[in-house]
């Protein structure tokens, strides 16, 4: 072969590479930017708080959802949402990082506010466990309103799930010092004029979303 052929191929192969790189270069591009792009499954888990602020006035503070949300049903992302809100609230609070934690928990209500009676519940059960009695309560009363608010209403089914989740809420205000508020609701009259005993002796063989055969006495405390 003539030599300089040899040497024009040589050129003409070593000046196309750097043209044919490009290409595949900017194909990947768009891929990996739409990747960096997408949405995380948990916006709420990325939202700030506030450092400095005090965990009993946070929760104070925090609106209970209304009647509507509370009845709403959450999609299958807002209910994984708020478990991994909870998990981290969780995670924070036996880190003592009270602050995070009931960030944490405040965001599930608010994402998920159908499962918001569980949510305060356990947040004020976490609270309770590590020895933080005032903040405690505070869930404790949150639970309490939250429950009362969902079946204030007149098509309100009196259920044993709701009577004994109540009931217990109402021992953990009293043991923990406080004032169990007024009941303005079927559920909450039914929890203020029995013993948590009576209760279960009445609810706990009952289909929970069903009223039993008799219902409970009134037994005064």
């Amino acid at each position: 072969m003539d030599s300089r052929l040899l040497i024009l191929l040589v050129l003409g192969f070593v000046l196309f590479m750097p043209l044919a790189g490009p290409p595949e270069l900017y194909a990947a591009g768009p891929q990996a930017a739409a990747k960096e792009e997408q949405p995380s499954p948990c916006p709420a888990l990325k939202e700030p708080f506030d450092k400095e602020g005090s965990p009993l006035k946070i929760i104070t503070d925090s609106p209970i959802p209304g009647l509507k949300k509370l009845r709403s049903e959450p999609t299958a992302a807002e209910t994984k949402c708020a478990e991994t809100l909870r998990a981290a609230g969780k995670k924070a609070i036996e880190k003592k990082k009270l602050v995070e934690g009931v960030s944490r928990y405040l965001a599930a209500v608010k994402v998920a506010p159908a499962q918001a009676e569980t949510t305060y519940q356990e947040l004020a059960s976490m609270l309770d466990r590590g020895g933080y009695g005032q903040p405690a309560l505070a869930a404790y009363f949150k639970a309490w309103n939250a429950t009362e608010a969902e079946y204030n209403h007149p098509d309100a089914k009196l259920d044993g799930h709701a009577v004994l989740g109540l009931a217990d809420i109402r021992d953990s205000i009293v043991r923990l010092g406080g004032q169990v508020p007024n009941p303005t609701s079927e559920v909450g009259r039914t929890v203020a004029a029995n013993t948590t005993r009576h209760l279960r002796e009445q609810y706990f063989n009952a289909d929970p979303l069903l009223v039993p055969q008799k219902p409970p006495e009134v037994v005064v405390p």
